[in-house]
């Protein structure tokens, strides 16, 4: 991944979006004085089961996190540059993989769960065999220091973002490999729509870049005044959900049929995203708060609250919510839970407290 690979223009095609930038972005300023989307929220505590990442005496912070699609694992990095294998049952640690030289930034599963990608500062990118006790299977040479990388929904391949204006495109085979322009720095957050056919690229710019998978064309729609860091999609849908530093959440529709809507969720910085149901998604930053926002109607129904530190990651998988932390530790908890007291506190009146955590 340098600059012997192949650059294309971001083009603006009006095909593929009918709204345009620049309405956004006057949407995107205006937005910075409105009240934090919320409403009363009371009710039973949530649980979670908490662990510190590292051995007593020696906690890690955790930097990325990915959950298995099979329910099994769950990938944690940290400080020390270590990825940890852990059973979700009961978050024991049952394998270290220890090739990397310097922070591991991102960590994500292959659809089937067969393959799991790590990358990071130290500009290496490698493919782990889940299937062979997490065996070392091969390394992407070349590349820069790598902020995000995420797997195809169809596993034909994956792209990544660094801390510069390139984005890159992984085949399965060695040496397919292609490097789009994107017009922004800095770019931390990759996603693919779940039909494949668009790529979410986002980063300092706080605009939201949408690549055409078959034509690589490029539009930019400015949805934030501060960096976005994450982004996921809907389930099978074409709403996207990101989060950014200036404390907003935003839902745009990447086909272009409903319109993009924006909400506060924090006063602070938000870090990470995750889907929860078709209905709520789990947005943390750095309060330390963990926010579950019904998208839709744009407030915020539960906090789930406990981490000491700002809140890096979150994911989600097979019911459960898993979250890491600057304050060294990792959280699971149960989306069940979190939904029940959702429905306990739907129509209730507004004294209470808010959930806490054991």
């Amino acid at each position: 991944m340098t600059s012997r690979f192949s650059r294309r223009e971001c083009l603006v095609s009006t095909g593929l979006l009918a709204l345009t930038a620049s309405p956004l972005r006057s949407w995107a300023e205006d937005a910075e004085g409105e009240q934090i989307a919320s409403r009363p929220v009371i009710g039973k505590p949530v649980a979670c089961r908490t662990i510190p990442l590292g051995q007593a005496g020696l906690r890690r912070v955790v930097t990325a996190i990915a959950a298995d699609p099979r329910g099994e694992y769950l990938a944690a990095a940290g400080d020390d540059y270590k990825i940890r294998i852990l059973r979700t049952s009961d978050l024991k640690v049952v394998r270290t993989l220890v090739e990397h030289g310097d922070i591991v930034r991102t960590l994500d599963f292959d659809p089937t769960g067969k393959q799991l990608v790590s990358a990071g500062n130290d500009g290496r990118l490698i493919l782990w065999n889940r299937d062979e006790a997490f065996r070392f299977i091969r390394e992407v040479a070349g590349s820069p220091a790598l902020a995000e990388v995420t797997f195809a929904p169809d596993g034909s391949g994956l792209a990544a973002v660094g801390f510069e204006s390139e984005v890159f495109l992984l085949g399965n085979g060695e040496g397919q490999r292609v490097s789009l322009q994107c017009a922004c720095q800095d770019l931390r957050a990759v996603r693919y729509r779940d039909d494949a056919a668009v790529l979410a690229v986002a980063g300092r710019c706080g605009t939201l870049h949408l690549f055409d998978s078959e034509t690589q064309e490029c539009t930019e729609h400015r949805l934030h005044a501060g960096r976005i860091r994450d982004i996921v999609f809907l389930p099978s849908g074409s709403r996207a959900v990101c989060v950014a530093e200036d404390g907003f959440v935003s839902v745009f529709d990447t086909a272009g049929i409903q319109p993009p809507r924006r909400f506060r969720a924090s006063t602070g910085k938000l870090f990470a995203v995750t889907v929860l149901n078709a209905d709520l998604v789990a947005v943390a930053g750095s309060d330390n708060i963990i926010r579950v926002v019904d998208w839709n109607k744009g407030q915020i129904v539960r906090r789930l609250e406990g981490h000491t530190g700002s809140v890096i990651a979150l994911d989600s998988q097979s019911g459960l919510l898993f979250s890491g932390s600057y304050d060294a530790t990792l959280r699971r908890w149960s989306i069940a839970d979190i939904v029940a007291g959702r429905q306990r506190i739907a129509g209730a009146g507004a004294n209470g407290n808010g959930p806490r955590v054991d």
